[in-house]
C-alpha cells in the first residue's frame, strides 16, 4: 500500500520492504557545512533516539546518555573507531543540541511519519477501515514562546504518523489541510474533537480527500448540537444501539451509544449522528460520573455499525493518552531552553520512542523505559536498524 498522499523519496517504501531506521536517518538533509564533520548526521540522529529510547528527557540528559553507551550499541549505529583512540566516540551534548535545533523539523516530521506508517501497514491486509485521530498540542518550554504542534495518530497501534508545527497567528482549526496532506487517506477515517467539527474540515475530508470522518460536537457549535440531539431524540428509543463495559483503575465505566441517520441535518457528506453517554461506577456500583457526548460522521450504515462509531469515539482518546505519556514519561512542558526547531524535533524523537514502543505491544511504557536506561542494549530490541 502506499504510504503518504505527497511525494517524498521515502515515500516510495513498501510494506514487504519497509526500509530499517539508519536508512530512514539517511534521509534527513545535514545542515552542517562539510568542513569539519566529525560524526555522521545519521549516526548523531541514530544515537539520539537511542538515549531518547532510555529515558533522555531533554539535550542535557541526551548528551549524558551518550557518554555511557556500550561499543557494541554504537557500532550498531553506525558508529566508527577513532584511527587513535581505536574506540568509537560519541557527540557531546552540545554537538547534539546544535544539530537538532538546526534540523528542518517539519523535513525530519514527514520522514518519520511516512516510515511509522509503513512499519505499522507491514503485514497487514489492504481495504480494511483505518482510524486515524488528529489533536493539538501546546510545548510550552520554549526560549521564544509556546510552541503548538498538531499530529495525526493510527488508532489501532497508537502510532504518530504525521506531525506538523501550527503557525503562530493561528490555530489548529485551520491547519487540518496542512497536517493531512501529505496522509494518506484511503480507507480511512479521520477523528476528531468538538474543535474540528467545522464544515472545513468535513468537506476536505469527505470531499477533497474522499475519505471519512467522525467528529465530536459539543457547545462550540451549538446549532449543530441541537440537531443533533433532536435528531437522536427522534429517532431512536431508550435502549442503546449499543453498550460497552469497562472495569480498570478501581473504576466500571459504561459506554452507551445511539446512532441515526444525518437526514436533514446540514453539514457536508453527513450520514449518521451519534450520542454517547459515559457513566462511571466505582467497585461497589455507586455512580461516580455521567458524560454526554454527540458526534457526527460520514460513514453510511454498512461500514459505521454502532460497534464500529463505539470504538472510533474511544479510539479518539488515544491520542490524548499519547501526549499524556510525552508529559509524565518525559515531562515535556517541564523541559526549557529550546530554540530554533529543538522543541519540535524532541517531540519528534519522543514519537519515535513511543511509537516503536507501542509497535512492540508493550502497554508499560514507562517501566520499559526503565528498563532500557538499566541495560541501554535493550534499545535494539525495539530498533529496526
Amino acid at each position: 500500500m502506499p504510504v503518504s498522499h505527497a511525494g517524498s523519496s521515502i515515500l516510495t517504501c513498501t510494506d514487504e520492504q519497509v526500509p530499517g531506521l539508519l536508512q530512514v536517518l539517511a534521509q534527513v538533509t545535514d545542515p552542517r557545512q562539510k568542513r569539519g564533520r566529525r560524526f555522521t548526521l545519521v549516526f548523531m540522529l541514530a544515537v539520539a533516539v537511542v538515549c531518547v529510547l532510555a529515558g533522555a528527557k531533554n539535550f542535557r540528559e541526551i548528551g549524558d546518555q551518550a557518554a555511557g553507551l556500550p561499543q557494541d550499541l554504537l557500532a550498531a549505529l553506525g558508529g566508527r573507531p577513532h584511527p587513535l583512540w581505536r574506540k568509537i566516540t560519541v557527540p557531546s551534548e552540545k554537538r547534539i543540541r546544535t544539530l537538532l535545533q538546526a534540523l528542518d523539523a517539519a523535513a525530519l516530521d514527514l520522514i518519520i511519519g511516512c516510515w511509522l506508517r509503513a512499519l505499522a501497514a507491514a503485514g497487514k491486509l489492504d481495504g480494511l477501515l483505518t482510524a486515524i485521530a488528529i489533536d493539538g498540542k501546546w510545548l510550552r518550554g520554549v526560549a521564544d514562546g509556546p510552541v503548538k504542534l498538531f499530529a495525526a495518530m493510527l488508532h489501532e497501534d497508537k502510532i504518530m504518523i504525521a506531525q506538523h508545527r501550527i503557525p503562530d497567528d493561528t490555530n489548529e482549526i485551520t491547519q487540518v489541510k496542512d497536517l493531512l496532506d501529505p496522509v494518506d487517506l484511503t480507507d480511512a477515517v479521520v477523528t476528531a474533537d468538538a474543535a474540528h467539527a467545522q464544515h472545513d474540515t468535513a468537506a476536505y475530508v469527505a470531499g477533497e480527500r474522499g475519505s471519512d470522518y467522525l467528529l465530536h460536537v459539543k457547545g462550540n457549535q451549538p446549532g449543530l448540537q441541537r440537531a443533533i440531539y433532536d435528531k437522536i431524540n427522534a429517532g431512536c428509543g431508550t435502549a442503546p444501539d449499543h453498550v460497552s463495559i469497562d472495569y480498570r483503575h478501581g473504576r466500571i465505566v459504561r459506554r452507551s451509544l445511539w446512532v441515526t441517520g444525518a437526514d436533514g441535518i446540514e453539514f457536508p457528506h453527513a450520514a449518521q449522528v451519534t450520542r454517547i453517554r459515559r457513566d462511571t461506577y466505582d467497585l461497589t456500583g455507586t455512580a461516580l460520573a455521567k458524560e454526554i457526548v454527540h458526534g457526527i460522521t460520514s460513514l453510511e450504515p454498512g461500514r459505521g455499525t454502532p460497534a464500529v462509531l463505539a470504538g472510533l469515539t474511544r479510539g479518539q482518546w488515544g491520542i490524548e493518552s499519547v501526549h499524556w505519556l510525552r508529559d509524565t514519561a518525559y515531562a515535556e512542558d517541564h523541559n526549557t531552553g529550546y530554540t530554533g526547531d529543538g522543541a519540535q524535533v524532541m517531540a519528534t524523537l519522543r514519537n519515535i520512542a513511543i511509537s516503536l514502543l507501542h509497535l512492540a505491544g508493550i502497554t508499560e511504557i514507562n517501566r520499559t523505559l526503565q528498563r532500557i536506561t538499566r541495560d541501554r542494549t535493550r534499545a535494539l530490541l525495539f530498533l529496526p536498524l
